[in-house]
Parts: structure tokens; C-alpha cells; sequence
């Protein structure tokens, strides 16, 4: 396997590798009625609004080299948000204001879409922010550590002191390895922890 930049091609990927990683790290087709919901909100933006933020890590599956995770983001979350809400919102909205919901997970996703993005407390020493997801194939190799460096030297790269990162509560698997990785614990909201990594 290898990691490498994103690429035009890779988009399909994104959204696959985002719904089949959507439950708290686990597959989460079941639970939407539109498989690209997902994708819409923690994968496909953060490729449009700014390629040189996504990385991704390529490898083999039943033969066929193909992505099997990624890690991408923002080095600024209120550059980003602000891109978000005047780019990107105003169709998804459109789009995804009503409609079926299969399960809890994608009534609450759908209700994103309607809501200004916040900047959190610890904006100003942690501005960037990531999602990383990583299929069972390319799990337990080191593989998510390979990509959190890698994304951490372009951020750096980039002009970004810091990042951060939410897990929700049901991802214990996610949470133990944020700890182990050597994040700073940056609060604990309802839902799940905020972890943090400065670059400077």
C-alpha cells in the first residue's frame, strides 16, 4: 500500500470508503436511504474546497488497486466553514432537507445540512481539522498512524500550527487509538471527544 495525493478519479472512492466506514468506524449501508448522504457532508467538500487537504491511501482489493482510506481536512476550519456555507450548503440543503430516513444517524445527518458551522472553543491554537477512515482491509497494518503523519506534515506545510478531530462516543476503537497515537484531549461534548495535535 501507499499513500499518495488525491486525485479527480478518486471521488467515487470517497464516498464509498465514508458510508462503508459511517457507523462509528463500522459499515454503515444499512443505514442510509441515499448511500452518497455521508459523503456529501464528511468526504466530497473538503476534495472540492481544497485537494492538496485529502490524502489518500491506495492499495488491493480482490485484486484490483483501488483507494481503501483517506484522511483529508482543512488547515483553517473557518476558512473552510465559510466555503461550506456559501458553496456548498445551499444545494445539499436543497437536496437533502427532506426526505426518507432509514435510521436516527441520517435524520440527524440531514439536519447538518440546515445548521451554520460553529468554530470550537479551541479554535485559535488547533484551527485545522481531519476525518480519517481507513476500510477493515487497510485496518491494524499502522496505516491510519502513516496517514495522520503525513497529513500532519502537509497542514504543516500548509501554514497550520494545529488541528483537531471529533469521535463520536460509539467508536471506542477510534477513541483508544487517538489516545495511544499521542493526541491532546481537547473536551469531551455530549456526543462523543475532541482530540487535538499542534504542529508548531
Amino acid at each position: 500500500m501507499l499513500i499518495r495525493d488525491y486525485a479527480l478519479s478518486d471521488l467515487p472512492y470517497l464516498y464509498d470508503i465514508c458510508l462503508r466506514t459511517g457507523d462509528s468506524g463500522k459499515d454503515a449501508t444499512a443505514l442510509y436511504t441515499d448511500p452518497f448522504l455521508v459523503g456529501q457532508y464528511y468526504a466530497a467538500p473538503y476534495a472540492h474546497c481544497d485537494p492538496r487537504s485529502v490524502l489518500i491511501l491506495e492499495g488491493e482489493l480482490g485484486g484490483v488497486k483501488r483507494p481503501l482510506g483517506y484522511i483529508l481536512g482543512t488547515p483553517d476550519t473557518a476558512a473552510y466553514n465559510a466555503w461550506f456555507d456559501r458553496a456548498w450548503r445551499p444545494g445539499a440543503a436543497a437536496l437533502y432537507g427532506e426526505g426518507p430516513e432509514k435510521s436516527a444517524l441520517e435524520k440527524s445527518l440531514r439536519a447538518l445540512f440546515s445548521s451554520p458551522l460553529a468554530l470550537p472553543d479551541f479554535y485559535a491554537d488547533y484551527p485545522g481539522h481531519m476525518h480519517i477512515d481507513l476500510l477493515p482491509e487497510a485496518q491494524g497494518s499502522g496505516w491510519g498512524r502513516k496517514l495522520i503523519d503525513a497529513f500532519s506534515e502537509r497542514l504543516r506545510f500548509m501554514g497550520c500550527p494545529g488541528f483537531h478531530l471529533g469521535v463520536g462516543k460509539g467508536n471506542g476503537n477510534g477513541i483508544a487509538f487517538y489516545r495511544r497515537y499521542g493526541m491532546t484531549e481537547l473536551g469531551a461534548p455530549d456526543w462523543g471527544y475532541y482530540f487535538g495535535k499542534r504542529l508548531v
